[in-house]
């Protein structure tokens, strides 16, 4: 990863926006993004998407893989609580040292 922008995950992201959250039961610091895909999207942002999933008022949910027990293991499909509210995990991506996890509500 880039020396610069390693400083700036740890020094500005995590600093500036992360927040204290329960995941499952786990305290950590996260940053939360509102995710929102409109349904009439069409070109290649819609083929960039899964076509199976519609996602409205989603959450990304980004924490610093070393905050994350090892232990612990997120999977694509499973449900989660977030400050509990259960949420459904549609993506996970682990990159730059960081874990993003996108989640929907569970509404089922």
């Amino acid at each position: 990863m880039n020396n610069t922008f390693k400083a700036d995950v740890e020094k500005t992201f995590f600093t500036d926006f992360a927040e204290k959250i329960n995941l499952s039961g786990i305290r950590l610091k996260a940053v939360i993004t509102k995710v929102q895909n409109n349904p009439k999207m069409t070109g290649k942002f819609k083929e960039s998407l899964d076509s199976s999933i519609l996602v409205r008022n989603g959450l990304k949910v980004s924490i610093k893989t070393r905050d994350l027990p090892s232990s612990i293991s997120i999977e694509v499909g499973e449900n989660i609580t977030i400050d509990d509210v259960s949420y459904y995990v549609y993506d996970v991506e682990k990159r730059h040292g960081m874990i993003h996890i996108y989640v929907q509500k569970y509404e089922g």
